[in-house]
């Protein structure tokens, strides 16, 4: 029930109370079965939750954006010798912030917070309406099952949605501490310093001195031709995490802002690289369940 959940959530985090409501869907692919219905059967599910740019919608992100990367890992997955049935769900949000093109009025999208004209999230000195956003991950995130059943295994951030994934890292230590509800992993791509939450980031590394558990996983995807957010901005946030001992590792790319979709040569082998990642996730949680390998 929605009070169990918001129960859940409140012992793990006070502050994120009373919850907002918020807008997301999942679709589910499985090696064997119809893309757009989740098998009942699976033996096992990995839960990636999708968090779009500034502009976009989660929606569109998720389903069109995504599909080269969901497309390979389908592909992947259905030629490995597993010994059961892997699916992989897509959950997506979107942005509480409606943005209105000025002149048409027509929709400009979403964003997860808002900033004066001129102002970029890696130099802006508050996100407005931070909280809202923060809410209605960490609600998503940590709605589940006590076992941690239905949990997300990965959280893929897009630009302000990449951004938004390293500010709350910075702040939610339940997102790294280990726990059946944490997340295993995180993918940024595009992203930027989250520069209102500098001390919490550069903190982090000693908080997580301070603990013995075993880290999440990390990946940066940076394109050197990446006109929207600066590479070294990113690269700036990758060295915090590896600072506190996250295990992180990089993509790197000559297209631009986008996630790469396979459109030439290097954009095919960071492909690859990303499904790489996603896949040894997937393995290891199969592992851990003892149902699969």
């Amino acid at each position: 029930s929605s009070n169990t959940s918001s129960s859940r959530l409140a012992r793990l985090d006070p502050g994120l109370l009373p919850a907002a409501k918020s807008m997301h869907r999942s679709t589910a692919i499985s090696a064997s079965h119809d893309p757009h219905h989740p098998p009942a059967n699976a033996d096992v599910c990995i839960r990636i939750l999708c968090l779009h740019g500034k502009g976009g919608n989660g929606e569109r992100f998720a389903n069109a954006a995504l599909l080269p990367l969901r497309s390979l890992v389908e592909t992947r997955v259905s030629k490995l010798e597993l010994g059961c049935d892997l699916s992989f769900q897509w959950d997506e949000l979107t942005a509480p912030y409606e943005m209105i093109p000025p002149g048409n009025g027509k929709n400009g999208g979403y964003s997860w917070w808002t900033m004066p004209p001129g102002v970029r999230s890696y130099n802006a000195k508050e996100y407005e309406g931070f909280g809202k956003s923060a809410t209605m991950v960490m609600e998503k995130v940590f709605s589940t099952e006590p076992d941690g059943a239905d949990k997300t295994d990965i959280i893929l951030g897009h630009s302000q949605g990449a951004i938004l994934t390293a500010a709350l890292l910075s702040i939610h230590d339940g997102l790294w501490q280990s726990s059946p509800l944490r997340p295993s992993g995180y993918i940024l791509n595009g992203a930027a310093w989250p520069n209102p939450y500098i001390k919490s980031l550069m903190s982090l590394a000693q908080q997580c001195r301070e603990t013995t558990d075993s880290l999440p996983r990390m990946l940066f995807i940076t394109g050197r031709a990446d006109n929207i957010n600066p590479v070294e901005s990113a690269m700036r946030v990758r060295d915090a995490f590896r600072a506190a001992e996250f295990h992180t590792s990089v993509v790197n790319h000559a297209g631009g802002h986008s996630v790469p979709a396979g459109d030439d040569e290097d954009s095919s082998r960071a492909l690859d690289e990303v499904v790489d990642w996603i896949v040894d996730i997937a393995k290891d949680k199969a592992r851990s369940l003892g149902t699969c390998i």
